[in-house]
């Protein structure tokens, strides 16, 4: 039985799994959740399976592969970088992609945090003048290199692309400031698996990248 992964009908915490699963053309079935309309925002269609799914700690995203059952984000990568060998194939590589990840987790965070905020409108022009000092970290960070574990794909790039990919749509153009980041991107969508992934419908290129009761990106 092919593996589920299970997760709201958006890019959310998930589109960077789905990435990685479609890089590797490993076979998952999706199950998708889909938060209800305002002004309740229902989160019933996962509430009434979120305890029957024989999950430790119940929560989205999950990843069942056989007997596997499992949640929470940095533990389905984790799982599946092993799977995958895509932790990284030295030590070096092994460090940069747990230092990316972490750090990759920390501005999405930030980010996600302002985009359900109801104060959103107030908080977006705080967080639009530090969004250039982020890039600027991420572009010293990639340097030369073709990605962060060096000159191998690790699951953090997943991570990372999904993040640059969502804030150059966020404030348009505020990548192609930097050559590197620029290259990493079209690097990236240009591996033949992942290109066939976010041409399709699935690959939600363009959004929705939050849930409904979300202030943007919904």
């Amino acid at each position: 039985m092919a593996p589920v992964l299970g997760y709201w009908k958006i890019r959310g915490l998930a589109h960077a799994i789905r990435l990685l699963l479609h890089y590797k053309e490993a076979e998952y079935e999706e199950k998708y959740y889909v938060q209800g309309d305002a002004p309740e925002y229902s989160r019933e269609e996962w509430l009434k399976e979120k305890f029957t799914l024989g999950l430790e700690w119940p929560n989205l995203p999950y990843l069942i592969d056989g007997d596997v059952k499992m949640t929470e984000t940095s533990a389905i990568f984790a799982y599946l970088g092993r799977k995958h060998n895509l932790c990284g194939s030295t030590e070096e590589a092994r460090i940069r992609n747990d230092m990316i990840y972490s750090v990759t987790t920390s501005n999405r965070s930030a980010f996600v945090f302002m985009c359900y905020n109801k104060e959103h409108e107030k908080m977006k022009g705080p967080f639009l003048e530090s969004l250039g000092g982020r890039l600027e970290q991420y572009s010293q960070s990639l340097g030369k290199r073709d990605f962060f574990g060096g000159s191998e794909l690790v699951y953090a790039d997943f991570c990372v692309y999904d993040l640059l990919d969502i804030w150059n749509q966020f404030k348009p153009g505020c990548v192609e400031k930097h050559d590197n980041l620029k290259a990493y991107l079209a690097r990236i969508e240009a591996i033949p698996s992942i290109k066939k992934f976010l041409e399709s419908e699935a690959g939600m290129k363009k959004g929705p990248f939050n849930n409904k009761i979300a202030q943007w990106g919904n």
